[in-house]
């Protein structure tokens, strides 16, 4: 069974969940496997997780911004982005397999 921490191109076990966590999207240039020295991004799961949960937390900060009328609302708000940046780098160091990059200017 082929690892999560494998790179696409070479197929060593090159990666560990820190480094897998803030490797980036496909939109990226991503990290340089230390083996081969490509590039290697998170793929298309990753994309996706990301996009609904920033969705969800902007969703969120709007309803807290025209809702509330507390003390703790900026702070709600800020914490409402930082659970949505943390989940989707422990989505990113945990799930889903390592891919190429689509951009045309990486190796």
């Amino acid at each position: 069974m082929k690892s999560i921490y494998t790179c696409p191109h070479c197929g060593a076990k090159s990666f560990n969940p820190i480094k897998k966590a803030f490797t980036g999207g496909l939109n990226s240039k991503g990290r340089v496997c230390t083996n081969c020295g490509h590039h290697c991004v998170n793929g298309k799961g990753s994309m996706i997780f990301s996009a609904v949960v920033y969705i969800v937390a902007f969703v969120y900060v709007i309803y807290v911004y025209f809702q509330e009328n507390s003390n703790w609302s900026y702070i709600m708000m800020a914490a409402a982005v930082v659970a949505a940046y943390v989940l989707c780098r422990l989505f990113d160091a945990f799930f889903g397999p390592l891919e190429k990059p689509i951009r045309n200017d990486v190796g």
